[in-house]
């Protein structure tokens, strides 16, 4: 209202506007959801490219009208969320709001009868009632992969789809925690926040403000095994994004402060999980499954090991990144030759040497049993249950996972699901599944249950795994496969999955 709305303020935010517009329209259910907005809205479901003139035609002036109109001296409603004890913190004039928390008593649960369901149905114009028929099973349609490497060894792999001018991108480096000393667990975590905090030629505010002025987003990320550099662009704005991925990766800032900063919020964040019974419950259960080995960690580290970490400690695990460990993935309105040549100053400036990495863990039959935290006055009981099982490049993986879609890891089709949330109510949610990567990975089944059904669900959670094998027979196979082969007709759809085939492709061969 004071300044005015800056011209560069603007083209950002049409930038990201247009990028938004072009990744809603990415995958069947965006189109279908659009289709759906303009018909009923604009009474014309081809309404997209109207859509997006209007958007990139609006000017300072529309905006300062429709704040004047719509938002200023408009009445509102605001709530407060404060420190308990601390009323005055409250915005002023504002009231208590109760919440009415459930009783959990243990013992009290009732004896279960038949779900009742209404007799009555909204009416319709069709007879819901009736399950439409299934047609016949899609076949399944590959994308085209394309395949090359720089000359520093990195191998690229791409898949041109030109539906949308967009292009979305993954530079993955093999390490993340696996590569961290013990006594610095978190750091590889740090300097992944760290390094979209400037470069050694920009300020954090500067380089920001250049990504967002292209429509662009880049995000440095760190896990278990992995460092990620990931972005996506409109396709006319990609060798420019690439130019700033390429400042990042390679030009990092080091700011002292804004190290400090990235610090702070990981120490945050590590005492807001000690308080979270759920992150304690995730904590316990990968220590367990994982034992001594590094992935036992949780990659944003420990309270004490964070605070250990210095600036210096970031730049000397920033110079093991190494090419011999990376691979660039691409996925979107670009070809092959367009790619390599943007990749050309990461190509001849990134050099390194071949970095270790740890050997799979294993499982200790000693670590299995029942384990206990105590959470005083919590409501809800985190479960977690399972041991380390296989890496998915084991030939029993994908039988498994075919296997768990009936047991766990089919939502409402899977018998967990179906008896601890639709017949007891127990849970909102629980599910089982295989984690495995290029290292073994968990068998896990996980739910948050009310405190006091927690033994009656650990029984029936029991019951359901012990009976589970005997009684899949043909139909549990046929409802699996249905699922499993229909779902393949949307496999490939998106950009991001079709970065998830490169990876599976250059990681497991």
């Amino acid at each position: 209202e004071t300044n005015g709305i800056p011209a560069s303020e603007l083209e950002r935010i049409k930038a990201g506007a247009e990028t938004a517009f072009f990744g809603g329209l990415s995958s069947v259910l965006g189109k279908a959801f659009q289709l759906a907005q303009y018909s009923i809205f604009a009474d014309d479901p081809g309404y997209a490219s109207h859509e997006i003139e209007q958007t990139l035609a609006v000017t300072a002036d529309d905006v300062m009208r429709v704040y004047n109109t719509y938002i200023k001296d408009h009445p509102f409603a605001a709530a407060s969320f404060v420190p308990r004890g601390n009323p005055d913190l409250a915005v002023e004039g504002s009231s208590v709001a109760y919440v009415v928390e459930e009783d959990i008593v243990l013992g009290a649960e009732a004896e279960l009868g038949e779900i009742a369901r209404g007799e009555e149905r909204t009416p319709s114009a069709i007879d819901r009632s009736i399950e439409p028929p299934y047609g016949t099973a899609p076949s399944l349609r590959a994308p085209a992969v394309w395949q090359t490497a720089l000359g520093n060894g990195i191998p690229v792999l791409g898949i041109s789809d030109n539906e949308v001018p967009m292009v979305e991108f993954q530079l993955r480096i093999k390490g993340g925690q696996l590569t961290e000393d013990p006594a610095l667990a978190g750091v590889a975590s740090l300097l992944a926040s760290s390094m979209t905090e400037g470069t050694a030629n920009r300020t954090p505010e500067e380089l920001e403000q250049a990504i967002d002025m292209l429509g662009a987003s880049i995000n440095v990320s760190s896990g278990t095994e992995t460092l990620v550099i990931s972005g996506s662009a409109l396709r006319r704005n990609y060798e420019a994004t690439m130019a700033l991925v390429e400042e990042i990766l390679l030009e990092p800032r080091f700011d002292e402060e804004q190290f400090e900063l990235s610090r702070q919020r990981t120490l945050n964040g590590l005492i807001q999980r000690s308080a979270s019974p759920v992150g304690i419950g995730s904590d316990v259960f990968r220590n367990l499954v994982f034992g001594d080995h590094a992935m036992a960690r949780n990659p944003a580290g420990t309270a004490a090991s964070v605070e250990a970490i210095s600036l210096d400690d970031l730049r000397a695990y920033h110079s093991t990144l190494s090419p011999s460990q990376a691979s660039f993935l691409i996925a979107g309105d670009i070809n092959q030759a367009d790619v390599v040549a943007s990749l050309a100053g990461i190509q001849d400036r990134w050099q390194g040497d071949a970095v270790d990495l740890p050997a799979p863990p294993t499982w200790d039959s000693n670590r299995t049993g029942l384990y206990f935290v105590d959470v005083p006055g919590a409501t809800q009981s985190v479960l977690r249950i399972g041991y380390l099982a296989m890496a998915e490049s084991d030939p029993n993986y994908w039988p498994a996972s075919v296997m768990n879609f009936r047991l766990g890891g089919g939502g409402f089709a899977s018998d967990l699901t179906q008896v601890l949330r639709e017949q007891r109510g127990y849970t909102y949610g629980i599910g089982s599944g295989f984690s495995g990567s290029s290292y073994p990975g968990a068998f896990q089944i996980g739910s948050n249950v009310r405190a006091n059904v927690t033994y009656e669900a650990l029984d029936v959670i029991k019951d359901i795994v012990e009976t589970f094998g005997p009684e899949f027979d043909g139909e549990d196979l046929d409802a699996t496969q249905s699922f499993l082969l229909r779902v393949n007709a949307g496999a490939f759809e998106t950009r991001r999955a079709k970065l998830g085939l490169l990876s599976d492709m250059n990681d497991y061969g």
